[in-house]
């Protein structure tokens, strides 16, 4: 009898999970290879505009570490950006690319967090608006919730 319980509580698991993966599936934007790759074509220029724009940016006020660690952020996420044109470029889709963006998403947030931080002038921030603007249009792909509220 435990056993069987067992497995029913593995089973409704199971169930609950792929349910769960289904439905975060559905609230995706409808996969469009094309589309997705011009904007991953967008957003490597713009990641390497961004990474530009720091190493010319004035000295930074504040800790410079905070500095150290936007150009290390802005440097991963413009090779990632590139890597991301490349696999999408040879056809690799969703599935193949979700783990990569959801990296590059965490490095923005983090980016974005530092950004708040330092003083940054206008053309860093024109760059960094770039960034954001193509991390934003890319979203729906990826991330089931960059379509709430709309």
């Amino acid at each position: 009898m435990l056993r069987i319980s067992k497995r029913i509580a593995v089973a409704g698991a199971l169930v609950a999970t792929v349910f769960f993966v289904a439905s975060a599936r559905a609230d995706l934007a409808k996969w469009d290879q094309a589309q997705v790759t011009k904007i991953a074509q967008d957003l490597a220029p713009a990641a390497d505009g961004w990474w530009e724009a720091l190493r010319r940016q004035p000295a930074m006020v504040g800790d410079a570490m905070d500095e150290n660690s936007l150009l290390g952020k802005a440097r991963v996420l413009k090779e990632m950006s590139a890597s991301l044109v490349d696999q999408l470029k040879k056809g690799d889709g969703h599935d193949k690319t979700a783990d990569q963006y959801k990296s590059m998403k965490e490095l923005v947030d983090d980016t974005e967090v530092g950004a708040q931080r330092a003083s940054l002038d206008e053309p860093t921030m024109d760059a960094w608006a770039k960034v954001a603007d193509a991390m934003r249009r890319i979203a729906p792909y990826y991330d089931p919730n960059a379509n709430a509220g709309k």
